[in-house]
């Protein structure tokens, strides 16, 4: 199968085995991007943070964030006293949070499906080319319809081994940028929690 697919990149089917390559590739960089943020970059221990946010322990809870993006939630309420002004700040930077979070996603799933159309074209273009062979000669009506199915064949082939990872990626990094965004919920819920429960500043 790998020898087809390689030899359908000098058929008729050239065009779109390389629009898909150049698809896969765009997928391919997206998904590693994503894979690295979320599972290296931003990986931290959340039981942690949350017991540090709990106990009021706000310096030590950013440090154990690094770059996650809950980070900026700690920072722009740490310094604030009351609950609203948490809400107000944590509001104005939940866009930016969410942003940041889901950036590209939305794009890896379109290119897995664009991948899948282009096979699909491919597909469509290959019997064209095929049957545009039969009011030839007996020698080149063969020539041209073994091309042409084969150009079918490979560029479906191609498109769905492109597109059903690059949809399989944006499954399990959309669950997990998810993942990411209910901690920061849930972080954003604990600091306005602790500011309600404090006594009022000059209480005895």
């Amino acid at each position: 199968m790998i020898q087809s697919l390689l030899d359908g990149f000098s058929g008729p089917g050239q065009p779109f085995m390389i629009a898909i390559t150049a698809a896969f590739a765009y997928a391919l960089a997206i998904g590693l991007e994503r894979s690295f943020r979320y599972f290296f970059q931003w990986k931290c221990d959340e039981e942690a943070i949350s017991n540090a946010v709990s106990n009021g322990e706000i310096e030590k809870a950013m440090a154990l964030c690094g770059e996650h993006p809950a980070s900026v939630l700690l920072k722009v309420s740490k310094d604030l006293d009351s609950r609203e002004a948490i809400w107000d700040a944590m509001s104005a930077a939940a866009p930016p949070i969410e942003k940041r979070t889901t950036l590209r996603l939305p794009m890896l799933a379109a290119t897995a499906n664009i991948a899948t159309m282009l096979g699909l074209l491919g597909t469509v273009y290959g019997l064209i080319y095929a049957l545009e062979g039969l009011g030839g000669g007996d020698a080149s009506r063969a020539t041209r319809l073994s091309e042409g199915i084969a150009a079918a064949m490979t560029t479906t082939a191609w498109g769905l081994l492109t597109g059903i990872p690059a949809l399989a990626a944006h499954a399990a990094l959309n669950s997990k940028a998810n993942s990411v965004l209910g901690f920061c919920e849930a972080i954003g819920g604990q600091l306005a929690l602790n500011k309600s429960n404090q006594p009022p500043s000059g209480a005895s």
